[in-house]
């Protein structure tokens, strides 16, 4: 008669119970009854497999969908400006079961879309959108900003600086009077910086030494590209300082 095998656990100085190898592989054998449903003789296929150990493969392997990238080829323009079109690119980390772009059904296939026939005269914001097979949605923004730009360069002394005066300086659009710069100053010669006056005032530093500017004039100054705004104006105290570092604040 076949005595009948019985599970042990073996009890260790801590109190612990602990399976025994024959007790471990009658555990095993359960669990793998549980998960496939093989007959004898015959090799395993997919279908051999439970909808719970199928679950479980899917669940490890399963990567959430991400957009990588999101971006313009636009970025940031003058305000005044008018943009007609853009181009839109992006990157997933897999392909997506449905993607949108603010409302707009997208084939899951797209990475580019160029906007054309448009009239952008301020901030615009796009959103995408994409959907994964189990229906994570994920989403990612970019955007056309429009700027004014801050001035800077050297010149001679001049009495009365307008709007043709500044615009033959360096232009850098961004929506802070923050900025630092290099430029070299001749005989003659001053450093300038203009911005808008809603920037706030501005505090300098010259080659390690605070101050040395002065705010010469407040114009009502018209850019590039055809908007006007109030803007400041400030001029070294000294001329002829050859190579300088400023840094505005």
């Amino acid at each position: 008669m076949q005595r009948r095998k019985v599970t042990k656990a073996v009890a260790l100085a801590a109190g612990k119970k602990y399976l025994d190898q024959e007790g471990l592989a009658h555990l095993v054998q359960k669990n793998d009854a549980r998960y496939v449903r093989q007959e004898e003789g015959k090799g395993l296929s997919k279908n051999d497999f439970t909808d719970e150990y199928k679950k479980i493969v899917d669940d490890l392997n399963y990567k959430p969908i991400a957009i990588n990238s999101f971006a313009n080829n636009k970025n940031t323009v003058e305000i005044g400006s008018t943009v007609t079109d853009v181009t839109l690119t992006w990157d997933y980390n897999k392909k997506p079961k449905s993607a949108k772009l603010d409302n707009e059904v997208l084939d899951v296939n797209l990475t580019t879309k160029t906007l054309a026939g448009q009239s952008i005269k301020t901030n615009k914001t796009w959103t995408l959108s994409a959907t994964d097979e189990r229906d994570k949605t994920v989403t990612k923004t970019t955007a056309v900003t429009f700027l004014n730009g801050v001035y800077w360069g050297v010149a001679e002394n001049t009495l009365n600086p307008d709007t043709g005066f500044v615009l033959k300086l360096t232009k850098g659009l961004q929506a802070n009077k923050a900025k630092t710069f290099t430029v070299t100053a001749g005989e003659g010669q001053h450093i300038y910086y203009a911005l808008p006056t809603r920037y706030g005032e501005v505090t300098f530093n010259v080659g390690g030494f605070d101050g040395g500017f002065t705010k010469v004039k407040t114009i009502e100054f018209t850019n590039a590209s055809g908007h006007t705004e109030s803007y400041d104006i400030y001029k070294s105290d000294n001329a002829n300082l050859g190579k300088q570092t400023v840094a505005c604040k």
